[in-house]
């Protein structure tokens, strides 16, 4: 359940400075509810929900969890003190189970914009963002080094620091954008397989951490050469956990975030002439780069994504109702992992699609 209120206003105090200003309060009840059980006690009689976790029951918030060992729903145990002689440990975890996890707060942004000129736009940016908190299912489990898994996480929470321009140069020729930021991340939550712990997966705010980063963007039109368009884009990203906040080794100081290559850019060119029956030719090559990642923060879950570097090329003529165009992706046959999971001790990767090459025709009518 989610409750949110947002707005945002702006101020131009000057003719070239403007000051836009924004907040979002909300309110967020996250739930579960369900079954996870084994198919004990379920083949030739009603699902007596044994030895298992009664979903439904853990989160209620009643005040009671009922022991389910036995296939005899007679002999399931329905215990409200944490207290009672001989109850199960994980069931007197279970009594301090809430029964939703909540948050509520407010989040906000400044934005500064300065317009030099009709062709320059500088900004600075602050703002803030969050995911809501969850519940887990094996909420109460423990593990090794007096560590449990948390019944119900915190928001994880980012601050993000930017500045950025936007330009139009040279006669308005070339179109430059870019960025540069700095982001603080608290309490990430994390999702965990850890054997040692649980044989399920389960979330916890694991860590902080920060990502530092310039990103930029142009396209280029040379006057000198009509038709020619060169457009690319770069990011440059150092990312780091600057802290462990759960007592195990499944995540490290200074190791890096997953899915974030330290370099990646993109550069195409496209090339347009007239042919003499009126119909439009063009030609576009096309190269993207990216370096490596992994693809978890989780040590024993982490794997490599390959760096990679993949071209593709077209050409083909157009008219104002006709467009015929002949392409090749991935030329050089790249087997680039464009993904990478490492699931219940077995790893799974995404590749790209190998070389296709092939024929467009589009009509309008």
């Amino acid at each position: 359940d989610q409750q949110a209120f947002f707005g945002e206003v702006s101020f131009d105090i000057t003719d070239q400075f403007e000051l836009t200003l924004g907040a979002r309060w909300y309110d967020i009840e996250v739930d579960l509810e369900g079954s996870a059980n084994a198919s004990f006690c379920n083949g030739f009689q009603s699902d007596a929900n044994a030895y298992g976790t009664d979903i439904s029951d853990l989160y209620n918030g009643d005040g009671a969890v009922t022991f389910h060992g036995s296939c005899n729903t007679a002999n399931h145990i329905t215990y409200t003190d944490p207290n009672t002689p001989g109850i199960p440990a994980s069931v007197a975890a279970a009594l301090l189970a809430p029964d939703a996890a909540r948050t509520d707060g407010v989040i906000t942004r400044v934005t500064g914009t300065w317009r030099p000129t009709d062709t320059t736009l500088f900004y600075g940016t602050y703002s803030e963002g969050f995911r809501p908190g969850l519940l887990n299912r094996p909420g109460g489990a423990a593990g090794p080094g007096g560590y449990t898994v948390p019944f119900a996480l915190d928001t994880d929470d980012v601050t993000n620091y930017e500045f950025g321009w936007k330009t139009e140069l040279f006669d308005n020729t070339l179109r430059f954008n870019g960025s540069a930021f700095y982001v603080e991340i608290e309490r990430l939550q994390t999702t965990i397989f850890d054997p040692s712990i649980v044989n399920l997966f389960f979330s916890d705010n694991a860590a902080n951490a920060e990502i530092r980063g310039v990103e930029s963007d142009f396209i280029w039109a040379p006057a000198e050469m009509e038709g020619l368009t060169v457009t690319g884009a770069v990011s440059i990203l150092d990312t780091e956990i600057t802290e462990v906040l759960i007592p195990t080794n499944d995540v490290l100081v200074g190791s890096d975030l997953a899915f974030a290559p330290s370099f990646q850019a993109n550069l195409r060119a496209r090339y347009e002439w007239q042919l003499d029956n009126g119909w439009t030719a063009h030609v576009m090559p096309q190269i993207i780069h990216s370096a490596d990642s992994v693809s978890d923060v989780v040590e024993i879950n982490k794997a490599t994504i390959d760096g990679y570097t993949m071209a593709s090329f077209s050409t083909g003529v157009t008219t104002d109702q006709w467009r015929v165009e002949l392409f090749v992706d991935n030329l050089t046959d790249e087997r680039a992992q464009m993904a990478n999971n490492f699931v219940y001790d077995r790893e799974r990767v995404t590749v790209s699609r190998p070389r296709t090459w092939g024929v467009r025709v589009g009509v309008d009518f």
